[in-house]
């Protein structure tokens, strides 16, 4: 079968993070279970950010056009953290593992984030003379999330985000669909959505390369519906997959690709 499906609500009970996979499981059952650990990662860091005081805000400066594709500069902002700390900056890039992007940091009254090289525990800017302030640089990917933590070096002070500079996103009469790369290569993709009926059941369908899957997804009480896809189809390396969410007022649609060498930079 392709496109299979899990409500989120059944995968983050106890799987928030990696399970080891076990002797004796299927291919199929090894992709599920990484794609229980992805999406549940990503759903705990996105509810981590949304319920915590603290804020990290990714200002867009600038686009340039490279070789590389677009690079998008990005101020950077805080609330809610304490002034008189030193902080450091990480990141979680896609199937891989957290990791520091500087250290060192200290936070201007204005929230934003320095290498001030005042004290021999601040970072200092790359050459003497540049803006002590941080912004980064970077490219993306459609339907591709970099996530951030900014966090304080007695760890207990923290603020999260997630940036998406090329959503893949359908809308329709106040319903929107959103998809969300788990993998590089799309091989798990995280949808959601909002606009709909609350606490009801609404249709959905996919067609991933040629075959068609239906079903139908909770929504909640906030309007909100959640679910992890592996598009894969047995038999082809990379596809399309459009995803339709039938409502009685809307029908939004989004489409995506997927599979070997599909991922590339905008």
């Amino acid at each position: 079968m392709v496109c299979r499906y899990l409500l989120l609500a059944a995968i983050f009970t106890g799987l928030a993070y990696a399970q080891t996979t076990k002797s004796g499981e299927t291919d199929d059952q090894k992709s599920m279970e990484i794609a229980r650990k992805l999406v549940g990662q990503q759903h705990a860091w996105d509810e981590a950010a949304a319920a915590g005081t603290a804020k990290l805000i990714f200002k867009e400066k600038s686009r340039k056009k490279t070789e590389q594709g677009t690079l998008i500069t990005y101020d950077i902002f805080t609330t809610g953290l304490p002034a008189d700390r030193h902080y450091t900056l990480m990141t979680w890039p896609l199937n891989r593992t957290i990791a520091p992007v500087r250290g060192g940091i200290t936070l201007t009254p204005e929230g934003r984030l320095e290498c001030a090289g005042k004290t021999p525990a601040d970072c200092t800017p790359a050459k003497p003379g540049d803006d002590p302030i941080i912004d980064i640089a970077l490219p993306f990917a459609q339907g591709e999330s970099r996530r951030f933590a900014l966090i304080s070096d007695d760890q207990k002070s923290k603020a999260l985000a997630t940036v998406v500079a090329f959503p893949i996103t359908g809308k329709d009469a106040g319903c929107s669909l959103d998809a969300l790369l788990g993998t590089p290569d799309a091989d798990v993709v995280l949808v959601t959505g909002s606009g709909f009926p609350p606490n009801t059941g609404v249709p959905m369908s996919s067609d991933s390369a040629g075959e068609v899957a239906t079903g139908v997804w909770k929504v909640n009480a906030k309007g909100e519906l959640a679910s992890m896809i592996l598009p894969a189809v047995r038999g082809k390396t990379s596809g399309d997959t459009t995803i339709t969410v039938k409502a009685p007022t809307c029908a939004p649609k989004i489409t995506f690709h997927w599979g070997k060498g599909s991922y590339h930079v905008e």
